[in-house]
């Protein structure tokens, strides 16, 4: 039977006009009365508490937590670079406690959370310490709940906790899928992100290795929403993969043998868009088949627009692949955007969509930003342009001429 209860570690100050003391402790929930009094045990130790009364306290449990461990990422100020990696100990809709904390903290501080794909601001409510045996933990309070940065439903019942478990592992499984590196271009810049619209998705992008001074860049979303979806997904990356090893300077090969196992191996229903483009460093050439996919829009440095069109039909509808290999021209100054229609269909309030002239719109007020900073720009003005929960996954390139 789950327990009603929770239980905190808390310090009552005793009243004393003449003395100035610290702020109150209060630690929690923890998981067990056990594991309380294991850590109320090791802070009386600490000079600090040595007159302090400690004590554990009992109340009704308001809501569900889950003890499970999975990658976030915190983000302490809007200067860092990247958030670092850190993991959960367990969670609940208004916080979490997490472990291998390696960057300092301040009682009090505002971090940003990343769970997936997805953010939300948290307060730092505690802090371990090596006299308490809690190095590297601190205690989380969500600031927006309503966000739901885990993309769990908590409010299951416990017997449904393996499967949130299972979730959020294949979440943290299908974001190794994504590209971890990068292969090196010496006239271009890329930068890629993909934010699910839920635990796990269907869109999906990779940069290739293709050989000295050329890269693959693949951006595909497949049809259908959530574990289906991914699944589907997982299956078509695998053959790009496979066939890229054997094929890599031959697209249409591989976009003829890619087709062939999608098709064998899904429902005759199902089908994936898709855009495979190879860039030479020597030549600054983009050679690419576009299979019914959202076309990419290349800004030239004059100006000039270029939609990157469709040059066959989409992967898996028939056995036999067939299509044509186009051309571009990425100069210096030139900006390319590849995305799927998580980002184009996302619609305000009166239901207007943002649609690529937006995209544009950001691509051609900033044209010298670099790559990563447009990335964020464009997915910055898709969030404030949505109402309303996102319904679809959002996957955006941006590549900059050098």
């Amino acid at each position: 039977m789950p327990c009603n209860f929770e239980w905190y570690l808390s310090e009552t100050l005793v009243a004393d006009p003449g003395e100035i003391r610290n702020r109150p402790v209060r630690l929690g929930p923890f998981s067990s009365e056990q594991e309380c009094s294991a850590l109320l045990e090791s802070m009386k130790a600490i000079t600090r508490f040595h007159e302090a009364h400690l004590a554990v306290t009992k109340r009704l449990r308001a809501e569900k937590r889950v003890r499970i461990a999975m990658p976030v990422r915190l983000r302490c100020s809007p200067s860092d670079a990247e958030p670092w990696l850190a993991y959960t100990i367990d969670i609940s809709n208004s916080g979490a406690r997490i472990t291998g904390v390696e960057h300092p903290l301040r009682f009090g501080q505002i971090v940003e959370l990343h769970c997936g794909r997805r953010k939300a601001p948290f307060q730092v409510v505690w802090i371990g310490s090596p006299e308490t045996n809690t190095t590297g933990e601190a205690g989380l309070e969500c600031l927006s709940p309503e966000d739901n940065v885990w993309d769990l439903d908590l409010s299951q019942q416990q017997d449904q906790e393996p499967l949130q478990h299972e979730l959020a592992l294949a979440r943290s499984v299908q974001n190794k899928f994504l590209p971890q590196d990068k292969p090196a271009l010496r006239t271009l810049e890329y930068v890629a992100d993909c934010i699910q619209a839920r635990t796990v998705g269907g869109d999906y992008y990779d940069f290739l290795d293709m050989g000295p001074g050329r890269v693959g860049f693949v951006m595909a979303d497949v049809s259908g929403k959530g574990i289906a979806a991914a699944l589907l997904m997982a299956n078509l990356q695998g053959s790009i993969l496979a066939e890229n090893s054997i094929v890599s300077l031959d697209l249409a090969r591989l976009l003829r043998d890619v087709n062939r196992h999608f098709y064998e191996h899904t429902e005759g229903n199902l089908y994936a868009t898709l855009f495979l483009g190879c860039y030479d460093d020597a030549t600054r050439k983009l050679q690419y088949v576009n299979c019914g996919h959202n076309p990419p829009l290349l800004l030239h440095a004059d100006g000039a627009l270029e939609t990157l069109d469709a040059t066959s039909t989409v992967l898996g509808i028939f056995k036999d692949w067939t299509g044509s290999i186009a051309e571009a021209s990425v100069e210096t100054g030139a900006v390319l955007a590849m995305y799927t229609d998580g980002i184009t269909e996302a619609c305000d309030a009166s239901g207007e969509e943002f649609g690529e002239a937006r995209i544009l719109q950001c691509m051609a007020e900033d044209p010298e930003l670099p790559a990563a900073d447009l990335l964020r720009k464009v997915e910055r003005a898709a969030e404030t342009f949505r109402q309303g929960e996102q319904q679809d996954d959002l996957t955006l390139l941006i590549a900059r001429g050098l």
